[in-house]
């Protein structure tokens, strides 16, 4: 597989991760690559609609293989390195194995809940006569 074919692949399955997340996590709360943020006044990302959720990045650092099997029906594909198959066997197919390093960051505004009422701080009402 060369660099062109690697780098698309590589492109269309994180593309493709991120919409099944958003999907797969819609009805728990999660947002998967919001569309909007903002900076608060410490710094951190909110998100824009209600300026209460944080926005964290989730970091990724990932060893992949591009396999290239010498075979007429199949192309190189991406797999985790820590999740290819190694095992013995002999085969009449000629194996490629090239493997590279990818980090990328994805912002997730997880989903939240309401603080319990023993956990917010009191308030005090001063009555003045």
């Amino acid at each position: 597989m060369d660099l062109k074919d690697f780098i698309k692949n590589t492109i269309s399955s994180i593309s493709e991760a991120i919409i099944e997340s958003q999907t797969e996590l819609k009805d728990k709360g999660v947002i998967v690559n919001p569309e909007k943020t903002e900076i608060g006044k410490t710094g951190e990302k909110l998100l824009r609609s209600d300026g209460s959720r944080y926005v964290q990045n989730v970091d990724f650092d990932v060893l992949v293989a591009v396999e290239d099997k010498q075979e007429d029906d199949l192309e190189g594909r991406l797999k985790i390195a820590g999740l290819l198959n190694i095992g013995g066997g002999i085969s009449d197919e000629n194996i490629s194995k090239n493997y590279n390093k990818i980090k990328f960051t994805i912002p997730i505004a997880f989903s939240t809940t309401s603080t319990p009422d023993k956990y917010k701080p009191k308030r005090t009402r001063v009555i003045r006569e």
